[in-house]
């Protein structure tokens, strides 16, 4: 049941946020969205159809209630999920036997890339309705880019708890164990 419920309340809970808290408090070009970064790690956690579901659902209420085009983030949100799914995600059973500097990295590697493919699509969305270019416009994609995989790397671990529940930990059990308990 926490499975099919809390991503839910999660997302609807951050995108909450997202819309209504965060924007009154800060006022900066490097704001990042924690519905994006939500997205991205039920994607890595629950897997690619998880993340397309998510996505969805995060785009499409970011949609109406940002008043973007329709579609705009509906569609960026469920292909980074679907594809961060894809990359990152692992079996637990497989997750556990690996060593955990490798797991983090790729996750790491795949929430950068995600959230670099997000803001190359924004500045290009940009770029053809405004026809502007300026130096800046770097700067600002590569500062938003780190800021959005940072906060997928402090919030992953969070989220995860909170859908998935405690972690179980993998142990090593020896033939001669498997004996005793016969």
């Amino acid at each position: 049941m926490r499975r099919k419920v809390m991503p839910t309340v999660l997302v609807l809970f951050v995108l909450m946020i997202d819309t209504a808290v965060i924007p009154f408090l800060i006022s900066s070009p490097y704001l990042v969205s924690l519905t994006f970064a939500t997205v991205l790690v039920l994607g890595v956690y629950l897997g690619r159809m998880h993340g397309m579901l998510y996505g969805m659902i995060g785009g499409l209420l970011t949609d109406i209630l940002v008043s973007y085009q329709l579609g705009f983030n509906t569609f960026l949100f469920i292909g980074l999920g679907f594809l961060a799914g894809t990359i990152a995600y692992e079996a637990p059973s497989v997750r556990l036997r690996k060593a955990s500097s490798r797991v983090y990295l790729r996750r790491a590697l795949t929430f950068a890339g995600m959230a670099l493919v997000r803001e190359t699509v924004i500045f290009g969305y940009q770029y053809f309705n405004t026809a502007l270019f300026s130096g800046v416009y770097l700067l600002n994609i590569l500062a938003r880019t780190l800021l959005s995989a940072g906060l997928c790397m402090l919030l992953g671990p969070l989220e995860a708890r909170a859908v998935l529940g405690r972690p179980v930990r993998y142990q090593r059990t020896s033939p001669q164990r498997e004996v005793k308990s016969f």
